[in-house]
């Protein structure tokens, strides 16, 4: 599968993150320091907008029940504050920085 630019490096500034439509999928990109790394948008618990929470260094709260995601590797560290359902990892996507693109593969 090819890369697919999503932004440019200058869109998300350091400690922010944007929200991206890629075909049938909702990804996250989030910068941190300086390095960009790519997962899914909606929560594995309950599909709250990650984008929408809180990015803290890698790990990214939901803002819905406040399970905890750390965005280097989709691990869940900890499930939501309503226990409905333990949320799965998230799915992560590789991202490449060529020039001042950010590209993602999205299988």
């Amino acid at each position: 599968m090819s890369m697919i630019q999503v932004a440019k490096v200058t869109d998300i500034t350091p400690g922010s993150m944007k929200s991206f439509d890629v075909g049938d999928k909702k990804i996250l990109v989030a910068n941190v320091g300086g390095k960009f790394f790519a997962i899914n948008d909606l929560c594995t618990h309950a599909k709250g907008d990650l984008s929408k929470g809180k990015l803290e260094d890698k790990i990214i709260t939901c803002p819905r029940h406040g399970s905890k995601f750390d965005v280097s590797t989709g691990i869940c560290l900890s499930g939501p504050k309503i226990a409905l359902s333990k949320p799965k990892n998230e799915e992560t996507y590789e991202v490449q920085i060529e020039g001042d693109s950010i590209k993602i593969k999205v299988n």
